[in-house]
């Protein structure tokens, strides 16, 4: 298996956009993350990660006016953790930041934040519109880039 070609879910959630589901959304990847061996600062990472991407989604969603699930698998790998997520928003169709010449939107500062938080990042347009994110952890700590505190 390649790293395009992700494992299997082993969790896999579709949620209406709605900002008060993003602290169940949390509460599930803590469990599953825990229970794949992840440490707290890396239970930590992944809900702040999940949390970003999943509210970018909600905001372009909404502001669309569209009640399109976003979808969310969670994915053990033998080295690593990892998170795919999903949306639908047609292109052209985000919530409008108001960026200036050399300032990013919402979704690329989201990305900007779980890139910083997580091992490995992939962000793609999906064909027919919106987005599919997908992060990760490795499974062993020294494997892990070290914190800033080290």
């Amino acid at each position: 298996m390649t790293s395009s070609e992700p494992a299997p879910p082993v969790v896999h959630l579709a949620f209406p956009p709605e900002p008060a589901l993003l602290g169940t959304v949390r509460l599930v990847v803590g469990i599953v993350a825990r229970k794949a061996g992840v440490d707290e600062e890396g239970v930590e990472d992944l809900k702040v990660a999940v949390s970003e991407t999943c509210a970018v989604a909600v905001g372009d969603l909404t502001w669309a006016g569209l009640s399109t699930p976003i979808e969310l698998d969670l994915v053990e790998e033998p080295d690593r953790f990892g998170v795919e997520i999903r949306d639908r928003v047609p292109a052209g169709e985000h919530a409008p930041s108001l960026p200036q010449d050399g300032e990013v939107d919402d979704r690329q500062f989201g990305l900007a934040l779980v890139g910083a938080l997580v091992d490995g990042l992939h962000s793609t347009a999906l064909e027919g519109g919106g987005h599919s994110t997908r992060f990760w952890l490795r499974r062993s700590r020294e494997g892990r880039r070290p914190s800033p505190d080290a």
